[in-house]
């Protein structure tokens, strides 16, 4: 957090004592208390953010994707194909930022056809890395999951894409009776 870098980079792109507008509701979870934050942040770089707190009926399909600056929710999904299929590949339904990179969609292809775990893995860590360094999105916060089963369930672990092992639990489960 450097408010002064911030300035002076705002200053530098001749955006200094610009207003924006942030859209926030209850739909998206936190999004209200996390604007708020961020325009006490933002002021203290000489940017004004202006909280535009919108009712939760209606927000995924009036205003989520439709201002520049908005919030979404994104749960956790069973393995990391889905969640860049889903919101960073180019043509990507839900790419909320609009972003597009064409070296990310190659990795993409290339990864899903990809039998080498080691290479696989590393695919998905340089997209991981696009996204973190060009993609015009924020994560603020991360969701901690806590599956309880009982001791009768085998087969069960842990997996931190998801709760009940990544949605793929029936897969991998058994009762033992």
């Amino acid at each position: 957090y450097d408010p002064e870098k911030a300035r002076f980079l705002l200053k530098k792109a001749g955006m200094e004592k610009i207003t924006m507008a942030v859209a926030a509701s209850p739909a998206a979870t936190g999004s209200v208390d996390i604007a708020v934050l961020l325009q006490q942040s933002a002021k203290q770089a000489g940017l004004t953010l202006n909280v535009n707190r919108l009712p939760s009926d209606g927000y995924w399909s009036n205003h989520w994707m439709k201002h520049p600056l908005s919030f979404g929710n994104i749960n956790p999904r069973p393995n990391a194909d889905v969640i860049f299929s889903q919101f960073f590949q180019s043509t990507a339904p839900w790419n909320e930022s609009g972003w597009k990179n064409d070296q990310f969609d190659q990795l993409l292809l290339l990864a899903r056809g990809e039998t080498d775990e080691a290479k696989r893995g590393k695919m998905y860590g340089d997209m991981q890395a696009l996204v973190s360094q060009n993609c015009g999105i924020g994560i603020p916060v991360f969701i901690s999951n806590i599956d309880g089963v009982d001791k009768r369930i085998q087969g069960y672990s842990s997996n931190p894409l998801g709760g009940f092992m990544g949605y793929m639990f029936s897969e991998q489960v058994w009762l033992d009776a």
